[in-house]
């Protein structure tokens, strides 16, 4: 691209082009024009050969009046959208500074070629590594662009003190308190001895009682080795076997193993955790979608567990023991077939108030009587007054 004969130019103090939009609309209609004939012509400067080119030729390239021209061009000269070289050539600052530009990313992209292929002739580089590795490893110890008015020293000082307090804060030990003039670490394991005053005592620890006070960092669900070593291993795999064939997440063994013994150690039966992945796994699935992770039925486990938990109070909020008479053993009979009814139920639906509400349907169903499923209401009713207080 042929260029403008200029001795001295300075990029940065190019008025922005963007400052046109201030200028009046036959100026802007001008530049426009000017900038438009010099890209077809694929130049920065209204030069043919050595030729300059005159005004009037300039309009003609510009498909401009002589006139509108010579009214515009000299306020053009003044804001800087247009330029006169050292031999008098209309130019465009712009496009002068684009082409410098362009120039000096082009030298840049060759030294770098450069670079690389004596590197790679000369052996230098490690085997493996690719040019776009070299490349990033090189702008990143360059830090990056300058900020925004940051000039290049700035921003190299910058970088310093930004490597200096990252190396500082690597080298800065953990410290939490300071006790009596020691500095006390709050990650540090305890021994056998106390620190206090700048002296040191031996102290006797029971290491039953820290292996018990103490829970390992491996535990999901926060028990002691204790309490693991109260439930059955072989239950635990029971029911983390019964888990995973009923979710069909095999490759979540080491997890179903975990969540089982947790559950289990909750009072979980293996029926509970059953029905509760079961029916939440069916939930999921009548929404369009797949579980994909045994903990999506965690909640719904512990649901199950606190409904276990009413299930078995129910039975259990027994009387003071009557005589064994004709009435008390039919009680007995028709008050066991009820409980048995309400559990079947409950096992089924899970819901408490449902069941409860679905009551009077069942007993009929059943041929139970027709009494609100609770203990004292079918005493009263099969024993007499004084027997049922």
């Amino acid at each position: 691209m042929m260029r403008p004969a200029v001795t001295d130019f300075d990029a940065s103090a190019v008025t922005p082009f963007k400052m046109l939009r201030s200028m009046p609309a036959e100026l802007r209609g001008v530049v426009t024009n000017l900038h438009d004939a010099l890209k077809e012509l694929r130049s920065c400067v209204f030069r043919a050969g050595k030729l300059v080119l005159t005004d009037g030729q300039v309009a003609t390239q510009a498909w401009l009046e002589a006139d509108v021209l010579a009214r515009a061009l000299p306020v053009i000269l003044q804001s800087g959208f247009m330029a006169r070289d050292d031999e008098g050539a209309l130019f465009s600052p712009h496009l002068y500074a684009r082409l410098l530009r362009k120039e000096e990313r082009e030298a840049r992209k060759a030294h770098a070629d450069a670079q690389w292929q004596h590197w790679q002739d000369s052996g230098e580089m490690p085997e493996g590594m690719s040019r776009k590795t070299v490349t990033a490893r090189q702008n990143g110890g360059a830090g990056g662009r300058p900020r925004k008015g940051e000039s290049a020293e700035q921003a190299r000082a910058r970088r310093a003190r930004e490597m200096e307090q990252q190396q500082a804060q690597r080298h800065m030990p953990l410290v939490s308190t300071v006790r009596g003039g020691m500095v006390e670490n709050p990650n540090k394991k305890p021994t056998g001895f106390s620190v206090a005053a700048n002296s040191v005592s031996p102290v006797s620890i029971d290491l039953e009682t820290e292996r018990d006070t103490y829970i390992p960092s491996g535990s999901i669900s926060g028990e002691t080795e204790n309490q693991k070593a109260e439930l059955d291993d072989a239950l635990v795999r029971k029911v983390a076997a019964r888990v995973l064939a009923v979710s069909g997440m095999s490759d979540q063994a080491s997890y179903a193993v975990s969540l089982s013994r947790r559950w289990l150690g909750m009072g979980a039966t293996e029926a509970t955790i059953i029905a509760a992945i079961q029916e939440h796994q069916a939930a999921i699935r009548a929404n369009g979608e797949e579980p994909r992770r045994l903990k999506v039925f965690e909640a719904a486990v512990l649901r199950g567990i606190d409904a276990q938990q009413i299930v078995e109070a129910v039975p259990q909020s027994r009387m003071p023991e009557a005589p064994q008479t004709k009435e008390m053993q039919q009680f007995s009979e028709v008050w066991g077939r009820a409980t048995r009814v309400w559990k079947e139920a409950f096992a089924e639906c899970r819901d408490y108030g449902a069941i409860m509400r679905q009551w009077p349907e069942l007993a009929q169903a059943h041929g139970l009587p027709d009494l609100p499923y609770e203990r004292e209401a079918y005493l009263q009713h099969f024993c007499s007054v004084d027997v049922a207080a």
